[in-house]
């Protein structure tokens, strides 16, 4: 019975093209950019911003505090990501906020759909985020890190 149970909810998942984490987590992007809306100041971030942006702490340009938005937790983008920025596996990540949440510390950025990440960024000027090169698109501006742009080598978001 347990196991028939388990063959239905991985039918279920199927049908809805979702995937088990794990299989997700197979395919990391080859690079990640990170975006802004057209009109935002924010031109270039140093690589300590940007972690402490991620890490929900204060980052102010212009006068405007800048609000992160990350992929869903286990996805192959946010765990390049929290690697490459924070220094942090999944697993790790995970007990950071746990952690941050108990002492009643900030929150974690909010995760989007992939789907709405550029939508959320082009509407809210204050909005950060990340995508895979291969998305960035007209409505979004690329953020140089420490003056590398994503497409220089020195580029400091390379999926290895």
């Amino acid at each position: 019975m347990r196991m028939r149970a388990q063959l239905i909810a991985w039918l279920a998942l199927l049908a809805l093209g979702a995937a088990p984490r794990h299989a997700r987590a197979d395919k990391p992007p080859r690079s990640l950019v990170v975006v802004v809306a057209k009109g935002s100041m924010v031109k270039n971030l140093t690589r300590a911003e940007l972690r402490r942006c991620f890490s929900s702490e204060a980052v102010v340009i212009e006068g405007a505090r800048l609000v992160p938005f990350n992929y869903p937790p286990g996805s192959p983008e946010r765990l390049a990501f929290d690697q490459i920025v924070l220094g942090m596996s999944g697993e790790q990540v995970g007990r950071f906020w746990v952690d941050r949440k108990i002492r009643g510390e900030s929150q974690a950025p909010r995760a989007l759909p992939p789907s709405a990440i550029t939508k959320i960024v082009t509407k809210f000027p204050a909005a950060i985020s990340y995508v895979p090169i291969e998305l960035v698109t007209d409505a979004v501006v690329a953020v140089t890190i420490e003056g590398s742009s994503p497409t220089s080598p020195g580029y400091p978001i390379k999926v290895r």
